[in-house]
């Protein structure tokens, strides 16, 4: 496979490296190993297809961390006899910590192909097909992602780190609904996880469930008081509800631990606007524009305060964006996990 050979070649250390990675062994281990490869080597040219011989000499590459290798022994075992649990178990290391060297590498897409591939033996394994799809959804390959989660889900219904990928997905791909209900199967083994109730917050303010976004931010914030994105919530949450004198902290403190945070410094634009403060209005929202040029309600509010400064071609200009962008009231922005 082109995959297994451009990462063997990117991701095979060199012969230093292999003895420096290992434990420090002994001369005669050294050539207890040496004696053992040999013998193994002799009784595959005897017996290609032995089942204890292609993992033993398997299990001798994947310590030396030659994935390739080791993959192949464990293939030709699995070729055979698809159940066998230690040429499974062998696949499983190998593929795993050959695509992580990939993606250390800055090859994800070799990473991915690394793991489909060994999905043509593991098709059945959840682990591998939770790899998969994870690797899936970091390369923006939707489809994949979701054909990989879905079947890992199929083998391990409640399992957390399943679900909790799955519902991130469902996020990208406006499957709210879908969102919510694997959030809170995850919640419900994982009740103290800050980040997944943040994203149930997420999904529910997209739902315009309000009062039950503001619930989840709350309970992100509870459980990781030093973040940005919960606060910023509850404060667009006050925002919409005209609530300007609860909004202005909470978009203040988000702005000490991240002044260049575009949704809170167009908060603060939009509080400045409605007290007809313009100037300040104006050049908070030109910040907010500088770090989220695609945000609308940026371009719509420093439109707006423009025209009250007099300045309407450069008014003009900024509604003409707001409506391109067709973001043209106050939304949720695109949201980032608590930090």
């Amino acid at each position: 496979m082109l995959a297994l050979a451009i990462a063997a070649l990117l991701c095979r250390p060199a012969s230093g490296q292999i003895a420096s990675s290992l434990p420090a062994q002994s001369p005669t281990s050294s050539t207890d190993r040496a004696a053992q490869k040999a013998l193994l080597t002799r009784v595959l040219a005897a017996n290609p297809n032995s089942p204890e011989a292609n993992n033993a000499l398997g299990n001798f590459f994947l310590e030396d961390h030659l994935y390739p290798e080791a993959m192949d022994r464990f293939e030709t075992v699995l070729a055979l006899a698809p159940a066998n649990p230690a040429a499974r178990k062998g696949e499983l290391a190998a593929a795993t910590d050959l695509a992580l060297s990939a993606k250390h590498a800055d090859h994800p897409d070799i990473a991915f192909e690394v793991l489909e591939h060994a999905l043509i033996r593991l098709h059945d394994d959840p682990q591998l097909l939770f790899e998969a799809g994870s690797q899936a959804y970091e390369l923006h390959r939707l489809t994949d992602a979701s054909d990989a989660l879905s079947a890992a889900r199929k083998l391990e219904p409640s399992n957390p780190e399943i679900l909790y990928a799955l519902a991130q997905l469902e996020i990208d791909e406006r499957q709210m609904p879908a969102a919510e209900t694997d959030f809170r199967a995850y919640l419900a083994q994982r009740p103290d996880d800050a980040t997944a109730h943040f994203g149930l917050g997420h999904v529910l303010a997209m739902l315009q469930r309000t009062p039950e976004a503001r619930a989840e931010f709350e309970r992100s914030i509870q459980l990781q008081p030093v973040q940005t994105e919960a606060y910023y919530q509850v404060g667009q949450i006050e925002l919409d509800a005209q609530h300007d004198a609860q909004a202005a902290p909470l978009f203040r403190r988000v702005l000490a631990r991240d002044p260049t945070h575009g949704g809170a410094l167009t908060g603060m634009g939009i509080l400045a606007f409605r007290a007809k403060d313009y100037p300040t209005a104006e050049r908070q929202l030109a910040a907010a524009e500088q770090s989220s040029p695609d945000y609308g309600p940026a371009h719509y509010y420093r439109g707006l305060a423009l025209a009250h400064l007099a300045r309407k071609q450069e008014s003009d200009a900024e509604l003409l964006r707001a409506t391109q962008l067709g973001k043209a009231n106050t939304t949720v922005p695109p949201a980032n996990e608590p930090r």
